[in-house]
């Protein structure tokens, strides 16, 4: 199976072309796509003029995870032996544990201050609010209805190995996934997906059942206004680590067959029910909690 919007990297590990482009039935004007572009780049400058250097980042990160591990055991300790006993047992992870944390209070409240410092000082909100307009500007040209619902479709780069799909992180990523925000939406017998770019086509009668993995994923951030662990999706029992990572289980496959060729499009478990109403399958596979 072909995963649309996978990256296959099997024999080139720097490939970054998306699989199913032969589903693609409108694109965006050039001038559409290079206005939308040039306004990310614009916020990516920004985003990065907020960020500290990369090795202050690194011993944030370090010393937050050594004084949580630290205070961890502490904790688990205190009931059997107290916290005098305890210091006495463990005086060098202690102390080492505090110092990190303050280090880490320290970096953390320095990079807070900067980042709004550097939001204020470039109008960021102006930029978002021109990059939301060009998105707008991109779903009327490609014809999206307004009432289109937003859905998270997972991206990911994979190798084939022994005819299997294996995700695999490249570089600095925490996680394989990367949540890609569309609107779906049935029209003519056609269930369509778009991005802020194209338009992806794909007839109902090709669409062939919702495969569920039963495997925890995380993707890289997170797309919806309301948080992952509350209302609407605390039912998905959720997590969310310290890098805005979210992780949740498990994930289906809209599985599709065009020319005698299998396909696969990957998404959450939260964008269950809008994909069974809009192809009226019903996933297989999915666990009773």
């Amino acid at each position: 199976m072909k995963p649309i919007f996978g990256i296959d990297i099997t024999a080139d590990k720097r490939n970054e072309i998306t699989n199913g482009n032969e589903f693609i039935t409108r694109t965006v004007s050039d001038e559409t796509s290079d206005q939308l572009e040039t306004n990310q780049e614009e916020l990516e400058q920004t985003v990065e003029k907020c960020q500290l250097p990369l090795w202050i980042r690194i011993v944030e990160f370090l010393c937050g995870m050594y004084s949580a591990i630290a205070l961890i055991g502490v904790l688990k300790a205190l009931p059997d032996i107290g916290i005098r006993q305890a210091f006495q047992n463990a005086p060098i992870i202690i102390i080492s544990g505090v110092v990190c944390g303050v280090i880490w209070l320290v970096l953390h409240t320095i990079s807070k201050q900067k980042e709004k410092a550097v939001l204020k000082e470039s109008g960021a909100d102006t930029q978002l609010q021109q990059i939301e307009m060009n998105v707008q500007e991109s779903y009327i040209e490609l014809g999206v209805p307004e009432d289109a619902p937003s859905v998270d479709i997972l991206m990911f780069k994979y190798k084939v190995k022994d005819g299997e799909i294996v995700v695999k992180t490249t570089g600095l990523e925490s996680v394989a996934y990367f949540n890609l925000e569309t609107k779906a939406f049935v029209k003519e017998g056609m269930l369509h997906i778009a991005d802020v770019e194209s338009l992806y086509s794909f007839a109902l009668d090709e669409l062939k059942g919702i495969k569920t993995v039963n495997k925890r994923i995380g993707i890289i951030s997170w797309n919806k206004k309301e948080d992952p662990r509350k209302g609407e999706y605390k039912k998905y029992k959720m997590t969310v680590n310290d890098m805005g990572n979210v992780f949740f289980k498990p994930y289906h496959i809209l599985e599709i067959e065009r020319d005698g060729q299998s396909f696969g499009l990957y998404f959450p478990c939260y964008e269950l029910e809008v994909l069974e109403e809009l192809t009226g399958l019903r996933a297989e596979g999915v666990e009773n909690e």
